[in-house]
C-alpha cells in the first residue's frame, strides 16, 4: 500500500467513502433467508469447495469422497439452494453411485479409486435427499432418499443383543462388528423413518442409542472406533481393524453434534454426559486420548463444535456460544475442507431447525446482513437495530500502535456512509452491529491524508492472533483476536463473505489499499481484517 502525499483532502474523503459503500449506488435490501447464520455459513462452504457439483478436498490433493458430497447436499438444503443441490446430486449419481445405489467412498483424477461405501456418507445423503424433497417440493428427490436409505438398511446394518446397529460398511458384517459411534445420526433415522415408514429406522435409533450408552459406560469419552459383538457387548477400539490406541479425535467428535441435535431427550442426555469428560480450557486440542489427555497441540473447528454441542445439551448456553466462536476463529485461521464443512454443519445443526433437528442452542441474532448488489467496492451493511444503548467509544490495536476514539458513521443523503472528518479518527457504522454483540461489527479508518499516513495505514501489518480491544460506553470492553487479513479488489468485492451473518461477535476492520489510480482518484483495493471475540 503506497502513501499518496499529493492527494487532496476531498479526494481522500471520497476514497474513504468507497471503503464503506458501493461505488455505484446505495445499499440494497436482502431477503430474509440471507440473514440466517445457517444459510450464510452453508453458502460460504459451497462457494469455496464445490466445483461443478463435486465437493473438492482442496487441502487433501483435490480428491472427492462420498462424505463430502453428503455434506454438500446437507448444506445446500441449509442454504435453500435447489440449483446447487441438483448440481451436487447430479455429479454424485453420475460418478460415485454404485449399481446397488450406495455411494463409492473415494474418487480421484477422473475415476473411483475406492468402491467401498461408507455408511455415514450414505446416511447423510439420504437424509439430505428427503429434506430437499420436502423443501423444494420434489418427489423425485424424496424417492431417491428413501431408496438410498433402504439400500443402507439392507447392506450396512446388523442385529445384535442391544438392537440394530449401523455398520461402517458392508465389510463389517462379522462379529465382533467394527463400529464407528459417530456415524450414528438420530435425526437422520427419524427423517427416513417418517419418509419411508420402514420400522427398521426406529430399531436403528434404539440400537444406536443403546450402543452409545454402553460405550460411554465403558469410557467417559466416545472413541473414534469401537466393536459391538453379536451378544451386544461393546468395547472401545483403536481403529476399524481393532489395533492401535483408542482415542477421541476427528471421528468421535461428531457424536456429540449428532446426538445434541436430536429431538429425543435420551439422545440429548448422552451428548450432555460427554461435557464433564472434556477439558474446559479455552484452547482445546484437536485430539485426545481415551482418558481426555492431549495427543496433539493442533486445534480444529470440529473439536470446539463438539464441545459446544455437549455444553448446549447440558444447558450451558454461554459456554456453548463461546466454543462456537472458537470454532469459527479456528476455521478462519486454518481453513480446511473438513473444518469448514463442520463449521457450517454445526451452525445448522446446533442453532437452526433447517435440517429437521431440534437445535439445542438459541439461535443468535443475525447482525448486519450482506448486500446483494453487484456494484464494485465495499457494500454497505444493511442497517439493523442495536440490541442496547451501549456504543463503542475507543479502539486499541497495540501491535500497530492504534489507540483512537471511535465516532459514529451514518448514511448521508446520497446513501453513502459518511467518512470521519479527522484522518486519525476511526469510525463505527452505528446502524449496524455493536462490537461485542452477535454479528460482524464494521469499523473503518483512513489509510492516509494529503500529507501523512493516517490511523489505519499499518492495518495490513496485522497478523493472526493480534488483539483488538473496543471500549464500550457501559465501562466494559470487547476483546477480539485477528484471524484473517485480506486485500480485495473493489471491483469484485466479496460482499457476501465479508458481511455474512455470523453466530458470534466479530469485527471487520476496513481501509483502502493497493495501488493508487490517478484516473479515478481512488485506491483500487480494500484491506479487510477479520477478528473474532475472545
Amino acid at each position: 500500500m503506497r502513501l499518496k502525499r499529493a492527494l487532496t483532502a476531498a479526494a481522500t474523503l471520497t476514497a474513504f467513502a468507497l471503503v464503506m459503500t458501493a461505488c455505484s449506488g446505495p445499499a440494497a435490501d436482502v431477503s430474509a433467508d440471507a440473514s440466517e447464520p445457517a444459510a450464510a455459513a452453508a453458502d460460504a462452504f459451497l462457494a469455496q469447495y464445490v466445483d461443478d457439483g463435486r465437493v473438492v478436498r482442496t487441502d487433501q490433493g483435490g480428491d472427492t469422497v462420498s462424505e463430502g458430497q453428503a455434506y454438500g447436499l446437507l448444506l445446500a438444503v441449509a442454504a435453500d439452494d435447489e440449483a446447487r443441490f441438483d448440481e451436487i446430486w447430479g455429479w454424485t449419481t453420475a460418478h460415485i453411485q454404485r449399481d446397488d445405489l450406495l455411494l463409492a467412498w473415494r474418487w480421484e483424477n477422473g475415476s473411483v479409486v475406492d468402491d467401498q461405501p461408507a455408511s455415514d456418507a450414505d446416511l447423510d445423503a439420504a437424509r439430505a435427499l428427503v429434506l430437499a424433497g420436502d423443501a423444494f417440493d420434489r418427489e423425485d428427490l424424496r424417492e431417491d432418499g428413501v431408496a438410498l436409505g433402504k439400500a443402507l438398511l439392507d447392506e450396512m446394518t446388523a442385529t445384535t443383543g442391544i438392537g440394530r446397529i449401523l455398520l461402517p460398511g458392508p465389510w463389517a458384517t462379522a462379529s465382533p462388528h467394527a463400529y464407528n459411534p459417530s456415524y450414528s445420526s438420530p435425526v437422520a433415522y427419524a427423517v427416513l423413518s417418517d419418509a419411508s415408514g420402514d420400522r427398521r429406522w426406529d430399531e436403528l435409533a434404539d440400537g444406536s442409542r443403546a450402543a452409545t450408552e454402553a460405550l460411554l459406560n465403558a469410557n467417559a469419552l466416545p472413541t473414534d472406533w469401537a466393536t459391538v459383538a453379536s451378544d451386544g457387548s461393546v468395547a472401545i477400539a483403536g481403529s476399524a481393524k481393532g489395533d492401535g490406541e483408542p482415542g477421541y479425535g476427528y471421528d468421535a467428535t461428531r457424536l456429540s453434534i449428532r446426538y445434541a441435535e436430536s429431538c429425543q431427550p435420551g439422545d440429548v442426555a448422552l451428548a450432555a454426559r460427554i461435557a464433564a469428560a472434556l477439558p474446559d480450557d479455552d484452547v482445546l486440542p484437536a485430539e485426545l486420548d481415551s482418558g481426555a489427555g492431549p495427543v496433539t497441540t493442533d486445534q480444529h473447528p470440529i473439536a470446539y463444535a463438539a464441545r459446544a454441542a455437549s455444553y448446549a445439551a447440558d444447558g450451558r448456553q454461554d459456554a456453548a456460544h463461546a466454543d462456537l466462536a472458537r470454532m469459527t476463529a479456528t476455521a478462519a485461521a486454518t481453513p480446511t475442507y473438513y473444518g469448514q464443512a463442520w463449521d457450517a454443519l454445526a451452525v445448522a445443526m446446533l442453532t437452526d431447525d433447517v435440517l429437521a433437528g431440534c437445535a439445542p442452542l438459541a439461535a443468535p441474532a443475525s447482525g448486519a446482513a450482506a448486500s446483494t448488489s453487484s456494484a464494485g467496492g465495499l457494500q454497505d451493511p444493511v442497517p439493523v437495530k442495536a440490541a442496547s444503548n451501549v456504543v463503542p467509544e475507543r479502539i486499541s490495536i497495540p501491535s500497530i500502535g492504534v489507540d483512537s476514539p471511535l465516532i459514529g458513521l451514518c448514511l448521508g443523503a446520497d446513501g453513502w456512509i459518511e467518512a470521519p472528518a479527522d484522518f486519525n479518527d476511526v469510525g463505527w457504522y452505528e446502524n449496524g452491529v455493536v462490537p461485542g454483540q452477535i454479528g460482524p461489527a464494521v469499523i473503518a479508518g483512513h489509510v492516509d491524508s494529503p500529507t501523512a499516513a493516517a490511523v489505519f495505514y499499518d492495518l495490513p501489518k496485522l497478523a493472526p492472533g493480534d488483539t483488538v480491544t473496543v471500549a464500550l460506553s457501559d465501562g466494559t470492553t470487547a476483546e477480539f483476536a485477528v484471524t484473517r487479513i485480506e486485500t480485495v479488489e473493489k471491483e469484485s468485492f466479496p460482499t457476501s463473505s465479508i458481511y455474512a451473518p455470523v453466530p458470534t461477535p466479530e469485527l471487520r476492520l476496513v481501509t483502502c489499499g493497493g495501488a493508487w489510480n490517478p484516473d479515478t482518484g481512488h485506491y483500487v483495493d480494500n484491506v479487510v481484517v477479520t477478528a473474532v471475540s475472545i
